[in-house]
């Protein structure tokens, strides 16, 4: 990952929105730690500057009380669409979405979206994907209480992005990453 201006101002900004964030994990870790990972993730295969910072942005909205506006501002339009295109809403037309619908309409979302936030939510999968892995080996079945839902659900769900990744990018190395990690957590939690 390069370190041009525009990256440095992703990470200050990321880090000033997600402060105090941790991930929810045995050893918990600092939430800037993921998104540094899915960062690099799509750094490694030469990304531009607007896909590295809206990978480092990802959750931005989804996570805090930052606006897509605001993003556009900081940055540019472009990045404030891919961050937009992988964020989940909780809401639409006035209606609270459980959590199948809140994942249906981020896969909608992510299957119209450019080819960098496609490539981003790849990238955000794998991390999640390789974290939880990680967490079960070290913790056991005690990680599956803290779910909120049940396997089956979760495997559905990266299903989805594998195949959009499949369809939208289908020979990417990231999705060849995905397709692994994928069937590993199928091993492990199916």
């Amino acid at each position: 990952m390069n370190h041009t201006p525009q990256i440095k101002k992703a990470i200050q900004f990321a880090a000033k929105k997600h402060h105090g964030q941790m991930r929810r994990e045995a050893e918990p870790l600092p939430y800037i730690t993921h998104l540094f990972s899915v960062a690099l993730l799509v750094a490694e295969d030469g990304s531009d500057d607007d896909t590295v910072t809206a990978a480092l942005l990802h959750d931005t909205i989804e996570d805090t009380v930052t606006t897509r506006e605001e993003i556009a501002t900081a940055f540019n339009e472009r990045v404030a669409r891919m961050v937009e295109s992988v964020s989940e809403v909780s809401e639409k037309d006035g209606v609270t979405l459980d959590w199948k619908a809140r994942k249906t309409h981020y896969l909608a979302q992510v299957e119209a979206a450019a080819d960098g936030a496609v490539l981003i939510a790849i990238a955000d999968k794998i991390d999640n994907i390789e974290s939880k892995i990680e967490a079960f080996e070290k913790e056991g079945a005690a990680l599956l209480a803290r779910w909120k839902q049940p396997e089956e659900e979760y495997l559905w769900y990266h299903s989805e992005v594998l195949r959009i990744a499949k369809a939208r990018l289908p020979e990417h190395r990231l999705t060849k990453r995905l397709a692994e990690v994928h069937a590993k957590e199928k091993k492990v939690f199916g």
